[in-house]
């Protein structure tokens, strides 16, 4: 089959409301208005967090415009945006809102760069924070002498800093930061949680997301720059262990009050949970190969073999992890074609199981339903016994194509084998027997379009 692109990520179409008691919707913050030393001396200490990794980076570092006319703003007196922080378990504060203008105070107090562009106090173009009390410099002598000290007035400076307290309900915690997060590339809902959740299991998604078959596997060299990577390996072992009856949509609450239920977990369980994982992955690579976390489209008339999309399915990545969680790769080894088969089946003839990735993904009965069915299917296959079977083996096809890769309905050639399918000459809900001697090779475009 051929690769073509396809949705990288999907939306959920739904557009629910949280369900939070009256009471418990609050939000609790904290005004202060700490001079820029002040701030500065708590970054040093990392008392304040500025460079968490959810933020994005310090995108104005080369802006050297920009970062002066702050820097000016500051010494006229003129009012600065709002900062906003939210208070970590730990006591710890981390920036949700104000990254930039931080990370500018800051690297003008450590002289990391010189002023450029000011219109108004253009004297001090060319100068560093150091050279600021230069009182020998003729330029800076009457400018002191008009405004004062220029270091004081820089450090002095109080800037309004709002902490949201960790008391705060998290799924409003979570709305606030969606809505604080103005930037010019808004924060997705992982990267949100990476900062409202911290502890070790946040530590254990970064780790599995950094796996060398996780990410060949989603076409990918390295992590994820948006943290949709871990978002999948999230919704994982939300799945698994709350189970497809236990989830509610929206998504987003099912994963943030499992992420909040798992904030900090025993090394046991983050253990078992690593080993899950690590499990689950290398039985979707023995199993579906090339085509794991792929939509396979069937083919038609222009081109009957049909193709398997480029990018992950996210409804399709669920199943397939979760499905291998209950089982030992001693029960899926010896039938990893027969599940190989049946998935192929599913995705490219079952019209129910392809709504079901392409509507309403996250929707509560759509996930019941797509889990529901692929577990069925997986059940099935796995204590079928071997006399009593409908399906042909891998073995079986694999010889029939090797043999002759002609479609016994089209007369036209199979190019892939996972482009075929076996059919029974005699029926089989007439008495015809699964065995190679009563199979036929069809595309399987032309085995589900015969008439």
């Amino acid at each position: 089959m051929n690769i073509k692109n396809g949705d990288s990520w999907e939306e959920d179409s739904e557009n629910q409301e949280y369900t939070i008691a009256p009471s418990e919707r609050k939000i609790i913050t904290q005004g202060s208005d700490p001079t820029i030393s002040r701030v500065c001396e708590w970054i040093d200490r990392e008392k304040i967090e500025i460079r968490a990794d959810f933020q994005r980076q310090y995108v104005w570092k080369n802006k050297a415009l920009i970062k002066s006319r702050l820097i000016e703003s500051v010494l006229l007196g003129v009012p600065i945006p709002e900062i906003y922080v939210a208070e970590l378990p730990n006591g710890r504060e981390v920036v949700i809102d104000g990254q930039q203008r931080l990370l500018t105070f800051h690297g003008f107090k450590n002289n990391q760069f010189a002023l450029k562009g000011l219109t108004v106090l253009k004297e001090l173009n060319g100068y560093r924070f150091k050279d600021l009390s230069n009182k020998e410099d003729p330029y800076l002598k009457k400018l002191i002498e008009a405004v004062g000290d220029l270091q004081d007035k820089f450090l002095d400076r109080s800037i309004r800093i709002t902490k949201i307290l960790k008391e705060s309900h998290s799924d409003i915690k979570f709305e606030i930061f969606e809505r604080l997060n103005r930037g010019s590339v808004k924060l997705n809902d992982q990267e949100l949680r990476n900062c409202i959740f911290r502890g070790n299991f946040n530590d254990l998604l970064k780790e599995l997301s950094s796996n060398k078959d996780f990410l060949k596997r989603q076409g990918l060299e390295e992590n994820h720059e948006r943290m949709l990577d871990r978002e999948r390996i999230l919704r994982f072992f939300a799945l698994c262990d709350k189970t497809e009856r236990n989830y509610k949509a929206p998504l987003k609450k099912f994963l943030n009050e499992y992420m909040a239920e798992k904030q900090n977990i025993s090394d046991k369980e983050l253990e078992q949970k690593r080993e899950l994982f690590k499990k689950c992955l290398d039985l979707c690579l023995m199993v579906f190969g090339n085509i794991a976390y792929k939509r396979v489209r069937l083919g038609d008339e222009e081109g009957r073999d049909g193709y398997v999309e480029k990018n992950i399915n996210q409804g399709i990545f669920d199943i397939q992890m979760c499905g291998f969680a209950e089982y030992a790769k001693r029960d899926v080894a010896p039938r990893a074609q027969a599940i190989r088969e049946i998935f192929l089946h599913l995705v490219t003839s079952d019209d129910d199981f392809n709504e079901t990735i392409e509507i309403s993904t996250y929707g509560t009965n759509t996930v019941k339903r797509r889990m529901e069915m692929w577990m069925q299917a997986i059940r099935e296959v796995l204590i079928l016994p071997d006399q009593d079977r409908r399906c042909f083996t891998y073995e079986e096809k694999k010889r029939l194509f090797d043999a002759d890769n002609i479609c016994a309905i089209c007369k036209g050639q199979i190019h892939t084998i996972d482009s075929a399918h076996v059919d029974h000459i005699e029926r089989y809900s007439e008495g015809g027997e699964t065995k190679i001697r009563n199979g036929r090779l069809t595309h399987r475009y032309c085995n589900l379009h015969r008439h």
